[in-house]
């Protein structure tokens, strides 16, 4: 009896209503999300539609992983469910990267849409306003949006960043500044590229450098670097000097005319 009331009660009623208010999901440390979902039900919906239909389509509908949302509670103006995995964590030199999952209100709408209700009701399930909090306090809004992107966040460890910080500040540079300007460079006997630099990242301390050019002398020098610092290092490369004759040592004219000599003095015998 209380079915065929209902039914005839969606036939004679006028339409009602769902209207999504706003969505605020609070992302906890470990990826899972606390969601928020505040919405209006007008007209003969409010006190006909069963609250487990609503609360089918709207599961359906914030649903971002393979793991259903749970319903922590549900009533005929706010739903609080559990996102299980709402977000991808990720170690970073400074902290914890998150990284939403999106999503796609009008899911739940389609869903509704096609449901046994869908004479009798309008829906709108794109939330007014929508706002993400991250486990360090900072908060992404939206408004009047059908879709929640997936959006990227860094919280901040202190004690990582400090050691961030500190590793980029424990290494030097070296800048090379020669003639030609560029030369290859060798650092510890390792090819670092050509110059001029910087060349970055090196651990403080003595370091042996090489400079090589075509045409020219390789020249060889120990630098030091300093930690936070940038060692700059000039040099002029000598050009390779052309072989030259020893002293008193004929040239090849006067070896070859001497061959030649030789030769009209052997013939000059022989026709004796």
């Amino acid at each position: 009896m209380c079915v065929i009331i209902c039914i005839a009660l969606f036939i004679v009623a006028p339409a009602g209503a769902f209207t999504a208010d706003s969505l605020n999901i609070t992302v906890a440390a470990n990826g899972d999300a606390t969601a928020s979902f505040r919405f209006t039900l007008d007209g003969v919906i409010e006190n006909a539609i069963p609250l487990s239909l609503l609360q089918d389509q709207l599961v359906k509908g914030l649903a971002t992983s393979s793991d259903p949302p749970q319903v922590i509670s549900f009533d005929k103006s706010e739903a609080t469910l559990l996102l299980k995995n709402f977000a991808v964590t990720n170690d970073v030199p400074t902290g914890t990267e998150y990284r939403t999952a999106p999503m796609d209100f009008k899911k739940a709408q389609i869903a509704l849409e096609n449901s046994a209700v869908s004479t009798v009701i309008s829906a709108d399930f794109s939330p007014k306003i929508i706002s993400v909090t991250f486990p360090d306090g900072y908060s992404s809004q939206l408004t009047g949006s059908s879709v929640l992107p997936s959006i990227t966040h860094t919280v901040i460890d202190p004690t990582k960043a400090a050691a961030s910080a500190m590793n980029a500040s424990a290494t030097g540079a070296l800048e090379i500044n020669s003639s030609p300007e560029i030369v290859r460079v060798y650092i510890d006997g390792t090819y670092a590229g050509e110059s001029p630099g910087p060349f970055t990242g090196i651990m403080p301390g003595g370091h042996e450098v090489m400079l090589e050019a075509d045409g020219y002398l390789t020249l060889t020098k120990t630098v030091m670097v300093n930690a936070s610092e940038t060692t700059t290092l000039s040099e002029v490369l000598d050009a390779a000097a052309t072989p030259t004759r020893k002293a008193n040592a004929p040239d090849a004219g006067a070896v070859f005319f001497a061959v030649a000599l030789a030769g009209c003095g052997v013939a000059a015998r022989r026709r004796k």
